[in-house]
């Protein structure tokens, strides 16, 4: 967690000390601050600057491949991820600095290519759901793609504990209704509304949509339109995950090198809310695969490990240019770092009261 008291440090590499049992934490030896300019006047000059907070690598061995990522609410702080393809149905524990908290089976389920994790109301039932999106298709083979509905599981008591299971409701049939897609990126919002967007080689993020509100478990998607953002194969720019704010005011898509958001507007196409190129990630990541809002204004980025020992999880901050949600209406505006009582730190997560820091 973070600590309003922190002192400000020289730009350095800081190791989390070994009590911990944590692998090494490395920092970025300068601040990292980029400003997201929109370059359509019909959105206005509206900054968003995103800043680097920290990165951690994930304890689990069994993390080769973190693909999609939310926040738990019934144990704040901690996170749960999945694998991409080639692991069976579990859902691993961890927290902000990495660390290995275990695993769950989801009970009844496959993972023939999941893909990405979006959280939300249940709507067939009482509580929060994980919707468990089994959504890759890189050979554009599947006459249909599942989702799984899974209430939220109590976290596991350690790294050892593996065993467990928890059951999912339901299961969701989805198909579209051009062929298949291969897609990595997921949402649910609150009206009960989930959201796919593809991840074609060839072509733009096209956005679909379907209602999690009941219904037959076997539907066909409706396609709402291509979103506002560069995709090509060469330079990165391919949709890997994407994250809805807790108001479903903002929908951030990532792909391996940039951040792209959007103001959602019901059951139109999401309006972007900067330039087609996005916001490069300021941190270099094995191979960018997952993110996921953690509150309002931080967002978590995790990786495959790729040629690396373990996948990266990184924290990024938002910082808004004005006070409120962001619209399509702001006038131009630039809020310096005081005006945001921003204190910007190169020193990692607090560790437990009265445990030495080694720098």
């Amino acid at each position: 967690m973070e600590s309003a008291g922190k002192p400000r440090r020289q730009a350095s590499v800081a190791t989390l000390p070994a009590s911990r049992n944590l692998p090494a934490v490395r920092l970025s030896t300068i601040l990292a601050a980029l400003w997201f300019l929109p370059a359509h006047h019909a959105l206005g000059q509206t900054a968003i600057r995103v800043e680097l907070m920290d990165t951690a690598v994930l304890a689990s061995p069994r993390l080769r491949e973190s693909s999609g990522i939310v926040a738990s609410v019934r144990a704040p702080g901690v996170f749960w991820t999945h694998n991409d393809s080639g692991d069976g149905a579990f859902l691993y524990a961890t927290d902000s600095a990495g660390r290995d908290l275990g695993a769950v089976r989801v009970a009844g389920a496959r993972a023939v290519d999941w893909e990405d994790l979006a959280a939300g109301p249940c709507f067939v039932a009482a509580g929060r759901c994980f919707y468990v999106g089994d959504i890759g298709d890189n050979g554009a083979r599947r006459p249909y793609v599942i989702i799984y509905r899974v209430p939220e599981p109590e976290p596991p008591h350690g790294p050892s504990d593996t065993l467990g299971s928890t059951a999912m409701l339901d299961s969701i049939v989805l198909r579209y209704p051009d062929g298949p897609h291969n897609a990595e990126a997921l949402v649910v919002t609150r009206a009960g509304v989930l959201l796919i967007v593809t991840k074609d080689l060839i072509g733009p993020a096209r956005l679909f949509r379907a209602t999690l509100r009941g219904g037959p478990t076997d539907r066909v998607l409706q396609f709402i339109g291509t979103l506002g953002l560069q995709t090509s194969a060469l330079t990165g720019r391919l949709v890997t995950g994407a994250a809805v704010s807790p108001d479903d005011s903002l929908l951030v898509v990532r792909t391996y090198v940039s951040l792209h958001f959007f103001l959602l507007r019901g059951d139109s196409l999401p309006k972007p809310f900067g330039p087609p190129a996005g916001i490069t990630i300021p941190v270099v990541e094995p191979q960018g695969e997952a993110v996921c809002f953690d509150g309002a204004t931080r967002l978590i980025l995790t990786s495959e490990r790729g040629l690396a020992s373990r996948a990266l999880l990184t924290r990024l901050r938002l910082m808004w240019p004005t006070h409120g949600q962001p619209t399509s209406n702001h006038r131009p505006h630039r809020v310096s770092l005081r005006a945001l009582d921003f204190r910007p730190s190169l020193v990692p997560r607090e560790a437990p009261p009265g445990t030495p820091r080694k720098l």
